[in-house]
């Protein structure tokens, strides 16, 4: 018996004559009204397709095509110029972009601004901030602190 799956896989098959068993396909097209409707919207949809007209090219299309393409036309000096011109200064930006970002060196810079405190503000920061008796120790910690690879 053949199911309303198998009877939809099979339509176009059976329209083109090429199913194997086409008893068993009339019979479920007898007893399923859905199947039966949807086959005949097949055929509707065929023959409103069938008659439709689609546009033909003129038969001189493609030659004039041909003689379009190989034949030579002479190309605007302007726009070549122009492009060369936005090219150059592409590539003026990209080198001079290149040259300000790519400095001597990569390792971040610590500037240090040296302010008056207070006394409460001394007291708070002196918390924070270890003591150095000499700038060489300073420097060091400085260093260590900030660097990038730890």
């Amino acid at each position: 018996m053949m199911t309303c799956d198998d009877f939809r896989d099979r339509a176009f098959d059976y329209l083109d004559g090429s199913l194997a068993d086409p008893a068993a396909f009339r019979t479920h097209l007898e007893i399923c009204p859905r199947c039966a409707e949807a086959l005949a919207g097949i055929v509707h949809n065929g023959k409103i397709l069938a008659a439709a007209r689609v546009p033909a090219a003129p038969a001189d299309l493609w030659p004039r095509i041909a003689a379009a393409i190989s034949e030579g036309r002479p190309v605007a000096r302007f726009r070549p110029l122009v492009a060369t011109i936005l090219a150059a200064a592409a590539a003026l930006l990209v080198a001079l972009t290149l040259f300000v970002t790519a400095g001597p060196s990569s390792r971040p810079r610590l500037d240090v601004l040296i302010v008056e405190a207070d006394a409460e503000a001394q007291r708070g920061i002196r918390g924070l901030l270890p003591r150095y008796q000499d700038v060489d120790t300073a420097t060091a910690f400085v260093d260590t602190f900030f660097r990038s690879d730890f």
